[in-house]
């Protein structure tokens, strides 16, 4: 038997022997009180037996003590860490092997003694019994004892004073949120409060019996405030800075006469204006024959109100480190209005917006919060106005990478019309379900061979299928359809200076392919032939490897596009999407150095998702250590829960725990309020068993994790070579 089960039998017996005084002094006393009214012995020694089973059975003299036993030695016994549920298991893996003969090791010779425990109660009541048997001699019908006695009770009820109770009687709560939300002023009668930051709140309380009573409010840290006392009614007046629970208090002297249960006061904040401009494309290009007046528009909105809207336009001109920026400031006479779409003119004349230049510029709104307004501002959005007179090849590759949001909308359309085909396949007819997947097949064969063009696959071959050169040089003539050709031929508009000096170049390297004197081989290293996929230079490497991974996707989805299988295409249209966004990335712009503020971070695409290595490493640092030190007090915290009254060293316990839980509520958010609330009501003794169950369920994990964490940390090498040692 090992020296845990010796423990555990020993704490049994003593638990019987404690049940068995306990129903003694029941039986005893009972038999007692009844024999001080009667004179039948049979009776008083029935009255006794029945008491002392009675007093057995809830007792639980009879009952099987080892539950309890065990709850005693994980109070008394902090070394077992809540582990002798091992005990039980006839099985054990390894890990709970070297747990029970490390807890086995730690377990003190000497056991805990708890027979005498609680007996005060039962022996006081024995006393008392033994007591009303004894005077059942006395002759009560002496006149002496009653002229004694009689005055004595008379002057003692007439002195006797009853302390009054201290209650709260009435009370008003005043809300009075910031002139500038237009709110209006709330008064309520209860404690619960949810307001906007910076507003001023006002508690008038009245209570009864509040004669040398003064009052504060208490927080979760113990932090109090006092209220002023004028004509029976208590003040305070303080302003919502943050969330967080609190507690009113009554003090006369040094004796606390009141308390309230703990409420939550949720203070949240007034947000910024929100901008949704109507432009959908970051990039844009501005041609000599496009209009010389752009109009913008925007939807503006805020919680209360917006102050004031203006467009910051910032001019880039020049190349290298010649760029000269210059940043004008459009104000918008819309001002102080909840929500508006507001609109704006660029007059690119009056800008001055020459050919060759960059345009930058965003939206920016302000609210009327005081004392400082709120500020927003939308992503940045760049115009380039494109000199077609002049471009060389490095223009000619920006412009054939710039391009490329055109037709990452075609693809989006053919995953958009694969998806509706998919969810209307049962509707539909074979042959007409057939066909629409042929069709979308058809469509993603037009944008596969366009990429393959701009790649420099500029024969079917090499982008999968056969031949496709015709007379005109058109190879997509016989495959394009009516609804494609919208975005295809504005392409051809703006990149009709790109093909001009694309084609001559061609002609410049078909004379020297016919040139047969050997000239034509040996130039051929340091030409321009984009012909042949893997000596063109109209993208770096890494924007090719793209855009080839992107046509192999393509291609996979018109295979099974062609073989009506479109929930099979689906995923890799999606891929081929994926790449062609990241070509899309590869388009640079011009920064300003100083004096520029650059485009925002959109957060919900890149907040928080950059190389935080060392930060991340130091929060991780901060948890582990808050999470040892939650661990043991949450144990302790457990362990209180079965005490009746608490003393001071278990309510200092009790307040270290709630400190710690509030420091990890900034990782965890304040869906755990309710454990606070509960670990006030713990301290003050006006916890209900429901109560203790929530408690016990929201941290009994962090004890587990805590004594597992701190068992590794201290005996991690013991630990290693055990394991190793067991597991061959």
């Amino acid at each position: 038997m090992s020296r845990i089960e010796k423990h555990i039998d020993q704490i049994q017996l003593q638990l019987r022997v404690n049940a068995l005084i306990k129903s003694m002094f029941i039986g005893l006393g009972s038999g007692l009180l009844f024999d001080a009214f009667q004179d039948s012995l049979a009776v008083t020694f029935s009255v006794s037996i029945i008491s002392f089973a009675i007093g057995a059975y809830f007792q639980g003299l009879f009952k099987d003590q080892k539950s309890h036993a065990l709850q005693i030695l994980h109070e008394r016994l902090p070394a077992l860490e809540f582990s002798l549920e091992l005990l039980d298991k006839k099985e054990k893996n390894l890990a709970e092997t070297l747990q029970w003969e490390r807890i086995n090791q730690q377990v003190p010779e000497q056991y805990p003694s708890i027979y005498q425990e609680g007996l005060k109660v039962f022996m006081v009541f024995f006393l008392i019994c033994a007591g009303v048997f004894a005077l059942s001699f006395v002759d009560w019908t002496s006149s002496f004892n009653q002229e004694m006695l009689q005055p004595e009770i008379r002057n003692t009820l007439a002195t006797e004073e009853v302390a009054p109770l201290v209650a709260l009687s009435e009370l008003q709560v005043t809300v009075r949120p910031p002139a500038y939300t237009g709110l209006p002023v709330q008064e309520q009668n209860t404690l619960e409060i949810k307001t906007i930051k910076g507003s001023e709140i006002t508690w008038s309380a009245e209570f009864s019996n509040s004669d040398q009573l003064n009052v504060t409010m208490v927080n979760s840290q113990g932090e109090e405030l006092i209220f002023t006392k004028e004509k029976q009614i208590y003040s305070l007046k303080d302003e919502a800075l943050g969330s967080g629970i609190y507690a009113l208090r009554g003090y006369q002297g040094e004796e606390k006469v009141f308390e309230s249960s703990f409420f939550t006061m949720e203070v949240f904040e007034d947000k910024v204006p929100l901008i949704q401009p109507s432009e959908k494309e970051v990039y844009k290009f501005h041609f000599q024959k496009d209009p010389q007046v752009m109009n913008l528009e925007a939807r503006v909105s805020d919680d209360f109100s917006v102050k004031e809207v203006y467009l910051v336009a910032t001019l880039a001109r020049g190349s290298g480190e010649n760029v000269k920026f210059r940043e004008s400031r459009i104000d918008l006479v819309e001002r102080n209005f909840k929500s508006a779409t507001v609109s704006v003119q660029l007059d690119f004349d009056a800008l001055e917006f020459q050919q060759g230049d960059e345009l930058y510029y965003y939206w920016a709104a302000k609210d009327n919060k005081l004392p400082e307004s709120n500020y927003s501002r939308s992503d940045t959005y760049f115009i380039k106005y494109v000199d077609s007179s002049g471009l060389g090849e490095t223009e000619m590759a920006g412009m054939a990478i710039n391009v490329l949001p055109e037709y990452f909308r075609s693809q989006r359309q053919i995953i958009i019309d694969t998806e509706k085909l998919i969810a209307e396949r049962s509707s539909l007819k074979e042959q007409t379900f057939n066909e629409t997947s042929n069709n979308i097949g058809y469509d993603q064969k037009l944008l596969r061979l366009r990429y393959g063009q701009y790649l420099g696959e500029e024969f079917e071959n090499s982008a999968g299928g056969g031949s496709m050169v015709e007379d005109d040089g058109d190879i997509l003539a016989g495959y394009r359809h009516a609804h494609d050709e919208e975005g295809e031929h504005e392409m051809a508009v703006n990149l009709g200076a790109s093909e001009t000096v694309v084609e001559e170049s061609h002609s410049e390297e078909e004379h020297v392919s016919e040139d047969e004197s050997g000239l034509g081989d040996l130039l051929s290293a340091y030409m321009h032939n984009h012909e042949e996929e893997e000596t063109n230079t109209f993208f770096e490497e890494s924007t090719k490897s793209a855009l080839k991974m992107a046509l192999e996707q393509m291609w996979e989805s018109e295979l099974y596009l062609r073989l009506y299988e479109p929930e099979k295409a689906l995923p890799y249209e999606k891929k081929a999407l994926e790449y062609l966004k990241s070509v899309q990335q590869k388009s640079r712009v011009y920064v300003k150095r100083t004096g520029f503020d650059p485009p925002p971070i959109k957060e919900e695409e890149k907040r928080l998702t950059g190389e935080l290595d060392d930060l991340d490493q130091q929060i991780r640092k901060e948890q582990l250590i808050l999470q040892e030190k939650i661990g043991p007090l949450a144990s302790q915290v457990i362990g209180l829960m079965s005490k009746n009254e608490l003393n001071g060293n278990d309510q200092l316990i009790i307040t270290e725990f709630g400190k710690l839980w509030t420091a990890k509520m900034q990782y965890s958010g304040m869906e755990d309020w309710s454990v606070l609330l509960e670990l006030q009501q713990l301290s003050s003794g006006e916890i209900s068993r429901e109560g203790k169950i929530q408690l016990f369920e929201s941290i009994y994990p962090f004890a587990v994790s805590g004594e597992r964490k701190s068992t590794s940390y201290l005996q991690q090498q013991d630990l290693e070579r055990a394991f190793w040692k067991h597991i061959k």
